[in-house]
C-alpha cells in the first residue's frame, strides 16, 4: 500500500509511527511525505522534516505563511506523482485541512487522525473539515458525537498513552520540567520554570530538576538549563516523569502523560502576545487550557496562563505538591478521571484497522 503521510509536529510523528508499525505487520507499506525522526525510523521516506514546520500560535503561523505554501505545493506534486492509496493527515489541522481539501477534491482517499479541537474553538470550521477528509479518527470518545452531528464520519480509536502508561510510574525526588516540544513553547516557559527551581533548591525543597528535551528543536535553546546547577537534560518525557516527585508541564498532550504517570503537576501555558490576544477572541466553549483538565471535566492540576506564568506563581502552586504527601495524594486520585476518559484497547491497532477498512471500501466504490 502506498501511503502519503502529513505529520507536522512531534506528537503527530509519534502517532503516525505507531500506526505505520501496525500497518506494516499487515502488509508492506510504502510511506512518504511530511514527518519526523520516529516515522523515519519506522521506514517512512521523509521528504520534508517536521523540524522546519513545527510552529506555535496564530501570529507565528502567519509570519511563516510563505514556507507553508511551498510545502503544500511540494506535497501536492508528490501526491500526483506517487498516486497514494491513502492520504493520512495526522493532527496539524491548520495545514492538513487545506491540503486534505485538495487531496479529496482530486479523488484521493483521505483519513484525518487526531481530531482538531473544534469543540474548544472554531466549531464553524467543521464544514471545512468535512470537505477535507473522508473519515476522522478521534483520540477521545466525547469527540465522536460532536463531529457526527456535523456530518463527519468519526471513529473513536482511543488514546495511545493509555496503553503506553498502563500503571503509574514509580516516581523519584526531582522536579520535572516539561516546557514543550516546540521552540516557542520552550522559549516562553523554560526561563520561568528554571527561576522557580533555583528558588526551591535554595530553600531545600528539591535538589534536582530534570528537563525534558525535544529532539526536534535546536539544543541551543536549553543552554541556560544546561548551565544551571542541579539541572539535568533528558531526552523525552518518560525518563523525566519516572524520576520526578512533581512537575511543571506545558498545556498539551504532556499533561495526559503526566497524569497517567501519577506525577502531581502544574499546567503552564504562555505564547506571544499577538497569538494570545487572537486566541482569547477565538477560543470558546472551554474553561480550561490543560488537556488533562479538559477531558477530565475538572481541574486535576492547577493552571497558570500567559502573564501568570511567573516564578513566584509557579512556586506557590508546585511547592505543596513537592512538600506535602497529602496534597500529592489528592492530586493522584483525580488522575483516575483522566485514565477513564482515554478508553481501552489498542489505539494504533484500532486506527490501522479503520484505515485498511476505509481503503478497501473506497476501492470498491
Amino acid at each position: 500500500m502506498k501511503l502519503l503521510v502529513s505529520a507536522g509536529e512531534a506528537s503527530g510523528d509519534q502517532r503516525a509511527a505507531e500506526v505505520l508499525a501496525v500497518l506494516n505487520r499487515t502488509e508492506p507499506v510504502n510511506a512518504f511525505g511530511l514527518g519526523g525522526n520516529m516515522l523515519a525510523a519506522g521506514g517512512m521516506k521523509v521528504n520534508h522534516h517536521l523540524s522546519s514546520y513545527a510552529v506555535m500560535g496564530f501570529g507565528e503561523i502567519l509570519f511563516s505563511l510563505g514556507k507553508f505554501l511551498k510545502l503544500e505545493k511540494s506535497l501536492k506534486a508528490l501526491c500526483l506523482r506517487e498516486q497514494p492509496d491513502c492520504v493520512l493527515l495526522v493532527d496539524y489541522p491548520g495545514f492538513n485541512m487545506r491540503f486534505g481539501r485538495w487531496a479529496k477534491k482530486h479523488g484521493f482517499p483521505v483519513v484525518h487522525y487526531v481530531a482538531p479541537q473544534m469543540w474548544a474553538w472554531g466549531a464553524w470550521r467543521a464544514r471545512k473539515l468535512k470537505k477535507s477528509t473522508h473519515i476522522l479518527l478521534t483520540l477521545f470518545a466525547f469527540e465522536v458525537p460532536f463531529f457526527r452531528s456535523r456530518g463527519i464520519k468519526a471513529v473513536f480509536t482511543g488514546h495511545p498513552l493509555k496503553k503506553l502508561i498502563p500503571v503509574p510510574l514509580p516516581g523519584g525526588d526531582a522536579l520535572g520540567l516539561l516546557p514543550g516540544s516546540r521552540h516557542q513553547e520552550v522559549h516562553y516557559l523554560l526561563p520561568s520554570m528554571l527561576e522557580a527551581f533555583k528558588t526551591l533548591r535554595a530553600r531545600g525543597v528539591v535538589n534536582k530538576a530534570l528537563v525534558a528535551v525535544s529532539a526536534h528543536i535546536n539544543r541551543d535553546i536549553y543552554a541556560e538549563a544546561e548551565a544551571t546547577q542541579g539541572v539535568e537534560l533528558v531526552t523525552g518525557t518518560k525518563k523525566v516523569l519516572a524520576g520526578s516527585r512533581a512537575a511543571l508541564v506545558c498545556s498539551g498532550t504532556a499533561t495526559l502523560e503526566t497524569a497517567l504517570s501519577g506525577v502531581p503537576f502544574v499546567v503552564c501555558y504562555r505564547t506571544g502576545a499577538f497569538s494570545y490576544a487572537l486566541a482569547k477572541l477565538l477560543v470558546k466553549g472551554v474553561k480550561r487550557i490543560g488537556l488533562a483538565n479538559i477531558i477530565a471535566g475538572t481541574d486535576v492540576a492547577a493552571e497558570l496562563i500567559q502573564n501568570d506564568v511567573t516564578p513566584q506563581n509557579i512556586i506557590s502552586r508546585i511547592e505543596p505538591l513537592l512538600s506535602s504527601r497529602t496534597a500529592a495524594e489528592v492530586a493522584r486520585k483525580k488522575f483516575l478521571l483522566v485514565g477513564d476518559a482515554l478508553g481501552n484497547g489498542d489505539p494504533a491497532g484500532n486506527a490501522a484497522a479503520a484505515i485498511l477498512e476505509f481503503v478497501r471500501e473506497f476501492d470498491e466504490r
